[in-house]
């Protein structure tokens, strides 16, 4: 058996019953919340690439912009024949910059915790860079025992690229994301390096603008959380019109949040569970931290990891940050 296929394997045995405990604990919870990693099924990821091709969207069309712009520099500073990791990796579209910029790569192995994105850039990837050793691993960045699972991190000598774009870490608190970056500098190794993009504090109206589009497609994937759980944990969300979409901005924490606001008092069955509703009551489903580069410095400082070489488009809005380990 493959090694993917003993990750698929063993994730699905416990799959089911983590996403229900999770939900169950989310909606337990005053106020109500939901783990965002559960956004990426089949239909959250294909619903997240049609925002990312928004025009209220830019963080995609920047970032992408700028790691062009960028490639030469980062391949200097990283060195030949590097191993790349993804945690998170998506659709895995960034990473071919990255890859096609890059001094003969070893090998690339993305991380994801949604198995249909896994597959699907698996063979792209397999198709697009032939010479390529890609060796997918299905599991969940955030969770340390999942990453020692990976092979690779007993292999001392590898000087390794870890990738970690679109601005991921701003879907955690402040103290979750130095808990991933710690994550990130662990997969990195003694010797090696992390890439990580980090969207910038800026008008408010855009960052609005930008999760709740005219078209509705972020409220769909917002929505789709719920039509998930119904499919998944036999639920019965009214995921049409028993709650709405909104998109606030918290001044104090400095993020968007997004939320799924109940329309009426409900109570909604997920397995032999019962939740209660009240009219208005929220569902807060992400959050998207927007930094300044003091306050990414300050992070990246509590992980142990310092900066390396940092780079901002030239509107300002977004940064990608080099970073490497805090050696004692």
């Amino acid at each position: 058996m493959s090694n993917l296929a003993e990750n698929i394997a063993e994730t699905d045995s416990r799959s089911r019953e983590e996403f229900l405990a999770d939900v169950l604990a989310g909606l337990s919870t005053r106020p109500k919340t939901l783990p965002c990693k559960y956004f990426y099924d089949e239909r959250g990821s294909i619903l997240f690439e049609q925002i990312c091709e928004l025009e209220e969207y830019y963080i995609t069309r920047t970032e992408l912009a700028l790691l062009s712009d960028i490639g030469a520099e980062v391949a200097e500073l990283v060195g030949e024949g590097v191993t790349i990791i993804e945690p998170g990796s998506g659709a895995g579209v960034k990473v071919q910059i990255l890859l096609d910029a890059l001094l003969h790569p070893r090998k690339f192995i993305p991380l994801e915790i949604s198995l249909d994105a896994l597959e699907a850039s698996t063979k792209e990837l397999k198709q697009k860079f032939p010479q390529l050793r890609v060796i997918p691993h299905q599991g969940d960045f955030t969770d340390q025992k999942d990453l020692k699972k990976l092979p690779l991190l007993k292999e001392k000598s590898e000087r390794r690229l870890v990738f970690f774009p679109g601005s991921t870490i701003g879907n955690f608190t402040r103290k979750e994301a130095v808990e991933v970056l710690n994550n990130l500098r662990i997969l990195a190794g003694e010797n090696g390096l992390v890439l990580v993009g980090v969207d910038l504090l800026k008008d408010r109206n855009r960052l609005l603008d930008a999760y709740d589009d005219h078209l509705g497609i972020t409220a769909d994937f917002n929505k789709n959380l719920l039509v998930r759980i119904n499919r998944e944990l036999d639920a019965n969300f009214d995921f049409e019109r028993g709650f709405d979409h909104r998109a606030v901005f918290n001044e104090q924490a400095s993020r968007i949040e997004m939320h799924l606001v109940s329309a009426s008092d409900q109570s909604v069955e997920i397995g032999d569970q019962k939740v209660e509703f009240d009219e208005g009551e929220s569902i807060h489903t992400e959050n998207s931290h927007k930094y300044s580069e003091q306050m990414v410095v300050q992070m990246v400082t509590e992980a142990n990891l310092q900066v390396v070489r940092d780079w901002t488009d030239e509107g300002g809005d977004f940064a990608l940050f080099l970073l490497e380990p805090l050696l004692a």
